[in-house]
Parts: structure tokens; C-alpha cells; sequence
């Protein structure tokens, strides 16, 4: 059940929109406050839709720690948000802050996401859905092209996304979270260690290491937008998949139909990262399990959009070379989100996630058998989804 909001957070949701609508405090409102929550996500943070003075808005609440490191999770989410604003991607609207108590007051996208709408429709008819998957790409290409304004990483704390952290966070994750806790399997830690490291050295393969500056405290603090593209390193949005698109609907005129467009949403964990990875987080998600035949097309529609616009290491047709990159990372995107489903579905016992387990498991099956880098993996892979 989720929970009604509390008074503080009804508080900063009445302040707010009486700021918005130009109310004074003394004013007397000829529409209260209504204040409803909304379904969270993967992480802790809570939810609420706000309405008053025929103003609608959404409030995201995350306490964190008062001793927190700078920027902060919530700062992350502020700059990140403007750095795609003027990129020309679709996010939410700011509105209003209050950092100190973990408030963000944002735009209500509405609740259709990318997922929803797949599963109503079942992949048919396909052409509406690969327009909006195509949109979801074109997006992408806005984020990782070469250009003005540039990301830093000074805009989060995140770590940097390196092959260690990929067998640690990712490989890692899934082996304890899924492997060890939800399978319940007696394998040890190292057990797939060099099978794990070459995935990550796969997915690294387009990246030129020597042209990177050692990461400081695991993060790259100082590294530019220009030393990660000449490394071939872009922004990474980290969970660039379905149930993080909403589809919203944007007024184009009197006597034109609305158009409908791509928001993206949960994107404060941004770092630089190849560019393979968003791209294989939503063609690969295990959320709704695309058809084969609408990813090779949306794979080679990526491609020639991204070499169009220079993003790095991208060819203009798909290589086999860079194909493999692609399943590489992959593949190290379905492990984390397995562990993810693992620990939170299964471990945590929250709905939503452990139900999408057995093709997310399958989908990494079938991608190692591709690879055919990881036999003990692959043999696992083999004994778990039969």
C-alpha cells in the first residue's frame, strides 16, 4: 500500500503552488490542496501528485543524510535535468526546491509510460511503437553528441563507470543478489571472476583507456566532455528504458491533433560511459521484451543517427565488431538489473520487479551463448532457466 502523504510534505506542496499561482499566504483559496502518491520506483525516494488553484504538479521526496557529500542525489538530479533541458531532450518541467528537506516540485508528465504503453498494445500494431521507440533514439543521439552544453561529472558525485566497477556493481551484483541470494546457488565468489572481467573488457572495447586520467576517490571529477569523446566515452543515462520514458502529449496548434512525445525521467545517476550502454538498456529491457526483428531495425536506425551526429565509436551501419560491444554491454546491463530485481522483488519483496526475472534471464542467456566468452557462465545461465 503506499503511503498518504505527511504533513511536511503536504506543507511544501501548499507553499509551492500557491507561489506558482500567485496566491498570498492570507489569500483565501477558492481550491485546497489535494494530494495523492504515486507508484515509486527502484529507490527510496516517495512520490506525490499535488493539486490547487487548477495547478497540477508532482512532488519527489528523498530525505538524504544532513553530513552528504556535494552535489547530492538531489543536486544531481537539478543540474542533470537542465544539461537535457538544453540539449532539446523532453524532461519535467523545476518548479520548486527545498534541498535541505529532500523536495523537488516538478511537472506531471502523466502516468503512460514507454511500458505501459507495450504491454496495452503487445508490440501491434509496431509501427506506432517503433515511432516512439525511434524518438526514444533520437533523444539518446541529443544526449551523447559531441557539442554545447557539454556534461561534466562535476554535476554528480557518481562513480565513474569503469570495466572494475562493472564486475563489481554490475557482475557483482548479479552474482550476489541473484545468483547466491534469490537462486540460492553455492558459488563462490570468484567463480565466474575472469568470465565477468572479459564482459567487461568487451564492453569496453571501443574505449581508448589511455586517453583517460586516472580516476580520483573512483570518480573522474575533473574529466571534460572533450577528453571522454576522444577516449569514446559519452553521457550515460544509466536506465535509459522503458518505464523511465513517459508518454506525454504536446499541444501543436489550433486544429492540429496534440503530438505525442518522449519525456525522460530518472536520470540522476549520469556519468560518462560508452555509448553502446543506454542503447542496450533500451533494446534489450527486460521490462517488455522486444521482438528481435524491431531491434536489429531500431539498432541500425541508432547507428546511422548517432554517426550522423559524431558520437564516438558509433559506424554508420552496424559492424560485427561493434555488434559484439552492444551484447557486451548488454549483457552487463542485464546482470545489474537482475540483481536489482533479485534484491528489491525478491529479497525486499516489493512488487514489480521479480516477476520480470525469468526473461531477463533469458535474454543474458541467450546473448552469452552469442559471445561465447563466458562457458562456466553460460552453463549456470543453461541450469537456471531450464
Amino acid at each position: 500500500m503506499r503511503p498518504a502523504a505527511d504533513a511536511r510534505t503536504a506543507a511544501f506542496a501548499e507553499r509551492a503552488l500557491n507561489l506558482l499561482a500567485g496566491r498570498r499566504e492570507e489569500e483565501e483559496r477558492e481550491d485546497g490542496l489535494r494530494i495523492v502518491p504515486l507508484a515509486g520506483d527502484g529507490s527510496a525516494r516517495t512520490y506525490h501528485r499535488a493539486r490547487a488553484h487548477g495547478l497540477r504538479a508532482v512532488v519527489c521526496q528523498h530525505t538524504l543524510a544532513k553530513d552528504r557529500s556535494h552535489p547530492d542525489e538531489n543536486e544531481a538530479f537539478l543540474a542533470v535535468r537542465e544539461y537535457l533541458a538544453q540539449r532539446g531532450v523532453r524532461v519535467p518541467a523545476f518548479y520548486a526546491a527545498d534541498l535541505d528537506r529532500g523536495y523537488l516540485l516538478l511537472e506531471d508528465l502523466g502516468d503512460e509510460r514507454l511500458a505501459d504503453r507495450v504491454r496495452e498494445q503487445r508490440w501491434q500494431p509496431a509501427e506506432p511503437l517503433l515511432a516512439l521507440y525511434r524518438q526514444a533514439l533520437g533523444a539518446l543521439v541529443q544526449m551523447q553528441a559531441p557539442g554545447l552544453p557539454a556534461f561534466g561529472m562535476r554535476m554528480t558525485a557518481n562513480p565513474a563507470y569503469t570495466p572494475a566497477f562493472v564486475t563489481a556493481h554490475e557482475a557483482g551484483y548479479f552474482h550476489c543478489e541473484l545468483l547466491r541470494g534469490w537462486a540460492a546457488l553455492d558459488v563462490p565468489d570468484d567463480a565466474f571472476a575472469a568470465e565477468y572481467a572479459a564482459l567487461a573488457d568487451e564492453a569496453f572495447a571501443g574505449v581508448d583507456s589511455a586517453r583517460l586520467p586516472p580516476a580520483h576517490g573512483s570518480t573522474w571529477g575533473t574529466l571534460t566532455a572533450a577528453e571522454a569523446h576522444l577516449a569514446g566515452l559519452v553521457f550515460m543515462h544509466r536506465d535509459y528504458q522503458s518505464r523511465n520514458l513517459i508518454v506525454t502529449r504536446e499541444a501543436i496548434g489550433r486544429g492540429v491533433a496534440d503530438a505525442e512525445t518522449l519525456a525522460v525521467l530518472d536520470f540522476q545517476g549520469a556519468r560518462f560511459g560508452p555509448p553502446e550502454y543506454d542503447l542496450a538498456a533500451l533494446l534489450f529491457d527486460p521490462y517488455v521484451n522486444m521482438p528481435a526483428a524491431m531491434r536489429d531495425e531500431l539498432i541500425a536506425f541508432y547507428a546511422r543517427t548517432a554517426a550522423a551526429a559524431a558520437v564516438p565509436g558509433v559506424p554508420p551501419a552496424p559492424t560485427a565488431a561493434w555488434r559484439r560491444r552492444l551484447l557486451a554491454n548488454a549483457a552487463n546491463r542485464l546482470m545489474q538489473a537482475l540483481g536489482a530485481f533479485a534484491k528489491l522483488g525478491g529479497r525486499a519483496g516489493r512488487p514489480g520487479f521479480e516477476e520480470h526475472i525469468p526473461a531477463a534471464l533469458e535474454s543474458l542467456r541467450a546473448i552469452i551463448r552469442i559471445l561465447e566468452r563466458t562457458p562456466r557462465l553460460s552453463a549456470q545461465l543453461d541450469a537456471l532457466c531450464r
